[in-house]
């Protein structure tokens, strides 16, 4: 802790002290052999005043500005990045946290807006191109195990309805048998992966031509197309990711900010701390030849 003192402030208002002083000075005239004692006195004196300390009274005062509490500091910062510090009389830190936090939700609207753009995009592609029919198909027609109890209807089920699901849960079981994944319920996240990931999930792809893929070569047939697919979905995780990371950074600011005004605030009290000490001393004036009191003022900043 630094501390400055001032002290100069002397008051140079002067109380006579009729009835304290009146035994050192008198009110008759000074004979000769006074004057010239008190002229020697004076003219030896370091300071041309002569004082004996009576009496000293220190008070201690604070600023205009009230000491603030840190613990409502951080919470306002919890809440708020920046406001903690604005309260602390911080500004620029305040400005920094504050602006920090806009560009963090600014940053994550507009990652998870791209993504959700994407998400409609690869859903859409899939929605358009893989089809649950031609799979089932393809599944009868290489003869893959189970795949004798699956029913082909002879319309196309819509996605989704009872009839899709019918013969999904036929589908299922072939593929419990023979592959490591079955396939999910339509709309599910899952279902958006299984279809564009393994390559059992190929010949149901309107880009897979049937009469090329079989049972004996589905593990390394994969047109192009379905590559795009996933390229596209994995944009839409990419910036999924992205907003989840601007969510940890939005917590961490608001953490950082919290601690950071508690501090700004402790920091704001012990600069704000003063000390105000008034002595009243009895000097001698050589101007007026007699004693007189004066109030010195000393001034302390801690910070």
């Amino acid at each position: 802790m630094r501390t400055i003192s001032y002290i100069s402030l002397v008051l140079f208002t002067t109380f006579t002290f009729t009835s304290s002083f009146a035994q050192e000075v008198s009110d008759k005239p000074l004979t000769n052999y006074e004057k010239s004692e008190l002229t020697e006195k004076v003219i030896n004196s370091d300071s041309q005043l002569e004082y004996n300390e009576q009496f000293k009274k220190v008070t201690r005062v604070e600023t205009g500005s009230s000491e603030k509490s840190p613990y409502l500091g951080a919470l306002m910062s919890a809440i708020v990045p920046g406001s903690g510090e604005f309260y602390a009389k911080s500004y620029i830190k305040s400005a920094i946290f504050f602006a920090a936090e806009v560009t963090l939700w600014s940053l994550y609207a507009m990652n998870r807006s791209n993504g959700d753009t994407k998400t409609n995009e690869y859903e859409a592609i899939a929605n358009d191109n893989w089809n649950l029919k031609k799979y089932a198909q393809w599944l009868k027609d290489n003869n893959f195990d189970g795949a004798s109890n699956i029913n082909i209807p002879s319309n196309d089920p819509v996605a989704g309805t009872s009839e899709w699901d019918a013969l999904r849960y036929q589908v299922n079981d072939c593929e419990r048998i023979n592959f490591s994944h079955t396939l999910p319920k339509f709309g599910d996240q899952q279902y958006y992966e299984v279809i564009g990931k393994y390559q059992s999930f190929v010949a149901g792809w309107s880009y897979s031509d049937v009469n090329v893929v079989n049972k004996n070569n589905y593990l390394s047939y994969r047109p192009g197309q379905i590559d795009s697919y996933m390229g596209v979905r994995q944009d839409a995780n990419n910036y999924y990711d992205n907003a989840s990371l601007m969510s940890n950074i939005v917590i961490a600011n608001h953490l950082l900010s919290a601690a950071d005004a508690a501090w700004s605030v402790t920091m704001f009290n012990k600069e704000i701390q003063m000390h105000t000490s008034v002595e009243l001393r009895s000097v001698y004036s050589s101007k007026e030849g007699r004693r007189i009191t004066v109030p010195f003022g000393n001034l302390t900043v801690d910070f």
